[in-house]
């Protein structure tokens, strides 16, 4: 008899460079001006996502998934409700999501209006279920991820620079992660680690919904 009161638990970890880079990964999700980067799969990752907005769709009930990562360019702009519509195609009634990326650039006026779009857009469709690292503070911050249905996780690289000509660090404190986000919200049932360690809504209320 099937238990329809199971409930699913998505894991997120953040993790420094080193580790990411050295991750078994497959089906890289790329990203092209003018093309609906989304790929359905068992495992997907995609990278360097700065002024544009990543992330993916899950129906952990069924073990199905996708990545997206959209360029902020006009083109985008014009067929954000198409592209989100796409994503339903490949994953009906998606049941769980995530969104990161984004970037406060003068250069690059149409990143936090498309964030908020394809956040609003997204957010919809999964009941609210949506995990936010929405508008990265540094000039120089970008992130990486990576999602596997097997055991339903998000593995995250999320890159800052402490100075114009400074090497990359990566988040690996819930100080540091808050320093790299403006928006950070965890819907409800992911769990979020931080290395090895687990942040629990009694660390910080302020982003668990």
């Amino acid at each position: 008899m099937q238990n329809n009161n199971v409930s699913f638990t998505s894991k997120i970890q953040f993790v420094p460079w080193k580790t990411f880079s050295k991750m078994q990964k497959k089906n890289e999700i790329l990203y092209f001006h003018d093309t609906p980067n989304i790929l359905k799969a068992d495992e997907f990752y995609s990278m360097d996502i700065r002024t544009c907005t990543g992330g993916g769709l899950t129906k952990p009930s069924t073990q199905e998934a996708e990545g997206f990562h959209f360029w902020d360019d006009r083109v985008t702009n014009k067929k954000a409700n198409d592209n989100v519509i796409s994503l339903i195609r490949f994953v009906k009634n998606p049941e769980r999501g995530i969104i990161l990326g984004g970037k406060r650039l003068d250069e690059n006026p149409l990143s936090i209006p498309l964030f908020n779009k394809f956040k609003q857009l997204i957010s919809e469709r999964v009941n609210n279920n949506l995990t936010v690292f929405g508008i990265h503070k540094n000039e120089y911050g970008q992130t990486h991820y990576h999602y596997d249905t097997k055991n339903d996780t998000w593995t995250i690289c999320s890159e800052y620079m402490k100075r114009g000509n400074g090497p990359q660090r990566a988040v690996n404190s819930l100080g540091t992660l808050r320093n790299a986000f403006e928006e950070i919200s965890i819907a409800p049932g992911d769990r979020l680690f931080i290395g090895n360690k687990e942040i629990l809504p009694k660390d910080a209320p302020d982003i668990f919904k």
